[in-house]
């Protein structure tokens, strides 16, 4: 990683702490003051401050994404020649999404995916972790993983990382089961 972006991240870092710590006093004063537009989100704080954090950060990443992609032939960087539009997310065909939820919908491939998202690794290091799981299994599950663009491998027997499609993946289903538990326990 570059310099540059290793600053700018730290500089977006500092901005997300300064944009929660306003956020904060702006739900203070709000419960103080009986008008005007507040949120109350109860006890929740915390679990509010933080899913509206993440959001600014997928934004970020999504920015990041559509300039930036790790696929199975190296990095390419793509700057953008039209304007983005809102129905571009649109144009994901069924059988893809498909393919998509499926291989999200395995708890081995969950945990691969958890694994990678702290930086590459080498099968031997991801079976040492994952040892619940059997060389051969771990295996097919990175197929599947790697047929539906969640992760790449550098190159024959090189590590294995997770794409920036595979962070926001997992990202979102966490995100979505986390959402159904607080509705399930309310």
């Amino acid at each position: 990683m570059s310099e540059d972006l290793k600053e700018e991240m730290k500089k977006l870092k500092e901005e997300m702490s300064v944009l929660k710590e306003e956020l904060k006093g702006i739900t203070e004063r709000g419960r103080k003051k009986s008008r005007g537009i507040y949120i109350d989100v109860g006890n929740r704080v915390h679990d509010y401050v933080e899913d509206v954090m993440e959001g600014v950060a997928e934004g970020i990443h999504g920015e990041l994404e559509k300039s930036i992609f790790i696929g199975p032939r190296g990095v390419r960087i793509h700057a953008r020649t039209e304007p983005y539009r809102r129905e571009d997310e649109m144009e994901a065909s069924f059988p893809k999404v498909a393919e998509v939820m499926s291989a999200l919908g395995h708890e081995h491939r969950l945990r691969i995916l958890s694994e990678l998202m702290s930086g590459g690794k080498y099968i031997n290091e991801l079976q040492e972790k994952l040892s619940e799981i059997t060389t051969s299994t771990l295996s097919s599950h990175l197929n599947v993983l790697e047929e539906a663009g969640l992760v790449v491998q550098e190159k024959v027997r090189g590590r294995y990382l997770i794409t920036m499609p595979g962070r926001t993946a997992y990202k979102m289903a966490r995100r979505v089961t986390r959402f159904l538990e607080r509705r399930n326990h309310e």
